[in-house]
């Protein structure tokens, strides 16, 4: 299990299109549509009480939604994945993060030591670089959830099952939005 951002249907098609575009390797594997996200934190196989604490976390987090904006291409030979990612990663998902990471912690979840880089892998088994360092027109993602997602390992691959949405807000914006 993990906690990611999941692009809504068009955008995982226009970053599709992206990964067949820009990563020319004919042993690459493109992920598809469907399995494309940005993994907020892998929380990995879990008790119930585990998981209860980890939805409880995301239940009473407040976070504003904010826009991420997909240009920078890359690759990492190990473990040989090529990916998309923001620029600069925007102060809300920064935030998103940080505040994540301390009560999954509490939960009992092994927070990773090695700073988190927002990315969105597109291809695995990936042999070169990509093609170019950036896309022309940055891809634009207004993010207004996270999700709690299940993966399984299928004889086709990974197919991923959404358990749980929870919606980016803040209590600082509700609060002044009453005021009005």
């Amino acid at each position: 299990m993990f906690l990611a951002l999941w692009p809504p249907p068009e955008l995982a098609t226009r970053l599709h299109r992206v990964a067949t575009q820009q990563f020319a390797d004919q042993h690459a594997r493109c992920l598809t549509a469907a399995q494309i996200h940005l993994t907020l934190f892998y929380l990995g196989p879990s008790d119930t009480e585990q998981r209860r604490c980890a939805e409880k976390v995301a239940t009473t987090l407040e976070t504003p939604p904010f826009t991420l904006a997909l240009s920078r291409l890359g690759h990492w030979p190990r473990p040989r994945v090529g990916w998309i990612a923001p620029e600069e990663s925007p102060l809300g998902l920064i935030t998103l993060v940080s505040r994540l990471q301390p009560g999954l912690g509490e939960c009992g979840f092994r927070i990773d030591s090695r700073p988190w880089q927002a990315h969105l892998t597109l291809v695995r088994k990936l042999r070169r670089p990509p093609l170019s360092e950036a896309i022309e027109q940055p891809l634009l993602w207004p993010v207004s959830e996270f999700v709690l997602v299940e993966s399984r390992t299928r004889p086709t691959g990974v197919e991923y099952r959404i358990l749980q949405r929870w919606p980016l807000n803040d209590q600082d914006l509700r609060e002044n939005h009453r005021l009005c």
